[in-house]
């Protein structure tokens, strides 16, 4: 399964599955996605919340003078 910039909860833990054989929990995922680089989004959609995982793009930042 390939990395993407916005994941969700059921993809991040079938990459977890694929990738170290553990078993998937809210836990699991969750510090597997951490220790990816990735941050925790949990918008409330139609009354449940839905975690999707997210990864910034890193950006050069200069300071104009």
């Amino acid at each position: 399964m390939q990395l993407k910039s916005k994941m969700t909860f059921d993809e991040m833990a079938r990459h977890l599955v694929a990738t170290t054989g553990k078993i998937a929990n809210r836990v699991s995922v969750g510090k597997h996605a951490k220790a990816l680089g990735y941050k925790v989004y949990k918008p409330m959609i139609n009354g449940k919340i839905i975690h999707f995982y997210l990864k910034e793009e890193k950006q050069d930042s200069q300071t104009e003078n």
